[in-house]
């Protein structure tokens, strides 16, 4: 793996997702710079994270528990082939591991979106709604290679999200981009950008998991 492909952002958009709508609620930001820390609600915001109450920034030297518990522990026998999917090294920082992965988890409808900032932006992502695509769909994400070219296609006929992004290789459906990251997404695709495959995962590591791509374009702001 490059070093031109880790993680350079530092702000982190904290979503929750609606199981019902499947629409999603920014909630905060996690920042991470060399002092630690800091998580900040948005206005308007009235139904807290746990162990989160709202006011004032939370800032901590360490990553916060809601947060350091979606980071696989480096105990774990898999810990490594975890970060592999993410092509991230085994000593990938948690906060790296929270921008790639998004931080799910079982117990909660949160995750987390890497914020660009403006200027040239290099952004992973895995796609996402590939469980919802066809069985001749799914495989063809198993032809792709590494470092092929892929597109971005706007979708606004989707029934669920009108500012929806599909991921395409010629013309066939591989899936999404993350909800959070369209209005990120959106801008950068107004202007040159490139999307590649990065990485294509074997099928046992789940739908998230499948298929991460590299976003490189310029966020106007």
């Amino acid at each position: 793996m490059s070093m031109m492909t880790r993680t350079s952002t530092r702000r982190l958009l904290v979503t929750r997702r609606n199981p019902d709508t499947r629409h999603y609620e920014a909630i905060g930001e996690l920042i991470h710079d060399e002092d630690g820390y800091t998580f900040t609600y948005r206005d308007g915001i009235t139904r807290a994270l746990p162990g989160m109450p709202p006011g004032e920034p939370h800032r901590s030297a360490e990553l916060f528990p809601l947060f350091s518990h979606r980071v696989i522990s480096p105990r774990r026998a898999d810990h490594d082939d975890y970060l592999a999917r993410l092509d991230l090294p085994p000593t990938a920082t948690p906060f790296e591991v929270l921008t790639r992965s998004g931080g799910r988890s079982a117990v909660d409808m949160l995750e987390l979106t890497p914020m660009p900032e403006p200027g040239p932006v290099r952004l992973p992502f895995l796609v996402h709604g590939i469980r919802h695509l066809t069985e001749q769909e799914r495989a063809r994400i198993d032809t792709l290679a590494e470092g092929q070219r892929l597109h971005l296609q706007a979708a606004p006929d989707t029934p669920t999200d009108e500012h929806a992004v599909l991921v395409t290789d010629d013309g066939h459906r591989l899936g999404y981009v993350p909800r959070p990251l369209t209005e990120y997404v959106h801008p950068i695709m107004a202007g040159d950008h490139e999307l590649t495959v990065e990485r294509v995962n074997h099928r046992d590591a789940g739908f998230h998991m499948r298929l991460l791509v590299q976003l490189v374009g310029t966020y106007p702001g």
